[in-house]
């Protein structure tokens, strides 16, 4: 046996405890006797370690991935370590001495709260050790060894970021090494802080995006899609996720809706309270009713982008300074807190409330009253912003977006970096996300107390951190920081997990038209056209691309699975081309009784701006960007030009916070969308069609569409979003699932329509009519009956919240 210097055993034995000698308990004994994981009044600490032969009520094992875990009786915290010789024994239970000095202090407690943890650390801590944990840079090692500027960062302090590893079953063992070895440095260091890991959101097991996942308009689904997240997540060493967005969309045209959820206030509030509640909370045996809260499964969420995003001028990016306004001409910006307070804050689970929040890049403007919605700046700066969320009672971690101090500083352009930086702290932002400068923070605080006066600058600086400490804390990485293969491979690897994305699939699929029933549980009872279609190369935007390819517009791999296939003929080719397909002739579909197509929603090719300066952290410098033109965001597939009487002659701020004149107004220009051939594709397959046969249309949308181009060329229309699990359309195609799923966005009637929409305002356009009479309307589907009526339109169809229900909206000013 090894005996430390505190005086117990460390090591691999499979229980560890001191030599047995009757010893005074460092605690009250009379609160141990009635309760014994009673926490010591606060001012009992420091506290020294038991004497030796004081009963251990702890034992230890050694982990097959290099740390150890060590087991405290009563229900007290498991903990993990690399160095055995950082336990401590209180009162016969092991702690963690994360700062060494022999000693137990309130920080390292697990008996006590999570707030008064996370206050006793940041008092403890210098200004100088504060300034490298208020950032959020990166790591994204994927190997065995952590590359080098990852363990740059995390020497030099940092102890947040974001992993864009997106660890899955093929890769979840050097993913689960890579963060122990994060961990097991950060544990050496002066106070044992650990590495707060962050992912961007990314599917797995196949269960749908948020707005994929919408259309199900089900919170049990929702709640069970997180919490098979977090599962999978938490055991590779992922603690909060940089999501879900939750923006309402109530601009149809914007570029980033696709990762949201749906236009409706409502829907937006119950995806957030269910899936964060998923999430956020452990889940037991009994996986509808037994919430344990925080527990060694839970993930935190990170709800984003507060607020606003969903009402970008344009449709606009607001990664650019084009994109920078978000808009609010129908007086609607408390519509757009739902999510954040009624949803954020409410959750459907123990945790009760959203670990933390991002803000959005945009500027929120009224142009019926433009000094309403505060100071014009990004919303990290905005006091206006940040109070609400304060003022309603959330104490919550905020992180900026993403390089908002060096690149995207919309609004605060005229500031330094470091009077944005101390901007920022003194709004209650914990953390800046995307680099890692703590001489930057070092010089904002200066600037603090030249300011507030050091007691003030001071106070500030800690709240920031303990607001860190509180988010590492709910998610247990103080007491158990590290991952385990096993568990790791439980997860990626379950069949349950798989099984759920197929039912979570299945029931996400939207049918608009069924005309003649063609869609039916009797299935397809003859030969079946699906086209080939020719993907060009992608490039890569966190992973790698992917080269061009010609396959089946639907079903490539499974599609004989389920239908008598015939399809074009393709030359073989290594550098695949469009002119490689060979198209069927109308003879040669003489006895074809169905066809299958499968295309995206219109593509806009300008997204709402040609030319301007796009930040790219690849730039030289040297770069050259030609003035932006503004131009329409289509939602149609063919060429459309902006020069009607219902387009705005000018933009709703064309002053802009700096009195700039600019005005982007997008009247007389024109665009187009970069895949009109979907359309040519399905207006082809039509005119060589038998009389009789039927055109089954699939479509993957990613953002609300007109279909007077395509409707009428079709007899049945399943849609998904974002890239649905593409196998759930042939079980409902085949008859094997019956449809259920409801549009979680209007389909516009026209452009007329979309540019005469509010852009802050949902559900406030004329939605398309098909040829059966059925409105493409928020919350419509067909099943095998006919329209669905049910408990979830019974709901959502009511008439959309503008208002927050359960916490009082209170700006300072």
């Amino acid at each position: 046996m090894n005996v430390s210097r505190r005086g117990f055993i460390a090591g691999s034995a499979l229980t560890a405890g001191l030599i047995g000698l009757a010893g005074c308990s460092s605690n009250d004994a009379a609160t141990t006797a009635a309760d014994p994981l009673a926490a010591p009044a606060a001012d009992k600490y420091p506290i020294e370690p038991d004497k030796e032969g004081t009963e251990a009520k702890w034992s230890s094992e050694e982990v097959r991935d290099g740390w150890t875990r060590v087991t405290n009786q009563d229900g007290g915290a498991t903990l993990g370590v690399a160095d055995t010789a950082k336990i401590i024994q209180v009162d016969g239970y092991a702690f963690k001495d994360l700062n060494g000095d022999g000693k137990l202090d309130l920080y390292e407690d697990w008996r006590q709260s999570v707030d008064d943890r996370a206050s006793a650390l940041a008092q403890m801590l210098s200004v100088e050790d504060i300034f490298p944990l208020v950032w959020a840079g990166g790591t994204q090692s994927n190997n065995m060894t952590t590359d080098t500027s990852a363990m740059d960062y995390i020497e030099a302090g940092s102890r947040s970021g974001v992993s864009r590893l997106q660890s899955d079953a093929e890769s979840y063992a050097t993913d689960v090494a890579w963060i122990n070895n994060v961990q097991t440095l950060c544990e050496k260091s002066t106070y044992g802080i650990p590495y707060l890991n962050y992912s961007d959101p990314y599917v797995l097991f196949n269960v749908p995006s948020s707005v994929g996942l919408a259309p199900a308009m089900d919170k049990d689904l929702w709640r069970r899609a997180g919490m098979w997240q977090a599962r999978a997540w938490r055991s590779v060493g992922v603690r909060c996720e940089l999501g879900p967005q939750v923006d309402v969309y109530s601009n149809p045209i914007g570029c980033r809706l696709s990762g949201s959820v749906s236009e409706d206030p409502a829907v937006n509030r119950d995806f957030t309270a269910a899936f964060g509640g998923g999430m956020q909370s452990t889940w037991g045996d009994d996986e509808a009713t037994d919430d344990q809260g925080w527990g060694s499964e839970s993930c935190g969420v990170m709800l984003k982008h507060y607020v606003g995003e969903g009402s970008n001028e344009g449709g606009r990016n607001d990664h650019t300074t084009m994109g920078k306004w978000n808009v609010f001409p129908g007086d609607n910006f408390d519509a757009h807190l739902v999510p954040f307070l009624d949803g954020g804050m409410h959750l459907d689970s123990k945790t009760e409330e959203a670990l933390a929040m991002m803000p959005c890049y945009g500027i929120a403007y009224d142009p019926n009253d433009p000094e309403l919605l505060g100071e014009h700046v990004g919303s990290s700066y905005s006091k206006h912003n940040i109070s609400i969320l304060r003022n309603a009672g959330w104490d919550g971690l905020l992180c900026t977006d993403w390089d908002i101090l060096e690149h995207i500083p919309w609004g605060v352009e005229d500031l330094t970096e470091t009077e944005r930086f101390a901007k920022l702290m003194m709004n209650t932002i914990s953390q800046h996300g995307g680099t890692f400068c703590p001489d930057v923070a070092k010089d904002a605080y200066d600037i603090m107390v030249k300011e507030k006066g050091e007691g003030e600058a001071l106070s500030m600086l800690r709240e920031n951190a303990r607001r860190i400490f509180k988010a590492m804390l709910k998610v247990d990485l103080f007491e158990q920081p590290f991952s385990e293969r096993e568990v790791a491979k439980k997860y990626m690897e379950s069949d349950a997990a798989n099984a759920f994305g197929v039912e979570a699939s299945d029931k996400c699929v939207v049918m608009l038209k069924n005309a003649g029933d063609v869609i039916s549980k009797a299935g397809l009872d003859g030969k079946v056209y699906i086209p080939q279609k020719f993907t060009p190369a992608t490039t890569g935007g966190f992973g790698p691309g992917k080269p061009a390819s010609v396959g089946l517009s639907f079903g490539e791999g499974f599609a004989d699975d389920y239908f008598d296939v015939v399809t074009d003929h393709v030359a073989e080719s290594a550098d695949p081309v469009e002119t490689d397909i060979t198209r069927l002739t109308a003879e040669e579909l003489a006895d074809v009784k169905y066809a299958i197509v499968k295309v995206d929603s219109p593509t806009d090719a300008y997204q709402g701006v040609e030319g301007g300066k796009v930040f790219n952290p690849m730039a030289t410098g040297d770069e050259v960007y030609p003035d932006p033109v503004y131009r329409p965001v289509s939602l149609q597939y063919r060429p459309f030009t902006a020069d009607q009487d219902y387009v705005r002659k000018e933009s709703l701020n064309p002053v802009d916070e700096f009195g700039v004149y600019e005005n982007r107004s997008v009247f007389g220009k024109d665009t187009y969308a970069t895949n009109e051939s979907d359309l040519d594709l399905v207006l082809d397959v039509k005119s060589k069609l038998p009389a009789d046969a039927k055109l089954i249309l699939v479509v993957d949308v990613n953002r609300p569409m007109i279909f007077s181009e395509i409707e009428p060329s079709t007899d049945a229309i399943v849609i998904g979003f974002n890239g649905l699990y593409e196998e759930a359309f042939a079980h409902v195609i085949s008859g094997k699932v019956e449809p259920s799923g409801l549009l979680p966005y209007q389909m516009p009637a026209d452009m007329k329509t979309v540019f005469e929409q509010e852009e802050d305002v949902p559900r406030d356009m004329d939605c398309y009519t098909d040829a059966e009479g059925n409105t493409y309307d928020f919350c419509f589907g067909l099943n095998w009956k006919g329209v669905i009526d049910d408990e979830r339109t019974k709901t959502y169809k009511a008439a959309p919240l503008t208002k927050v229900q359960n916490a009082e909206v209170k700006a300072d000013k």
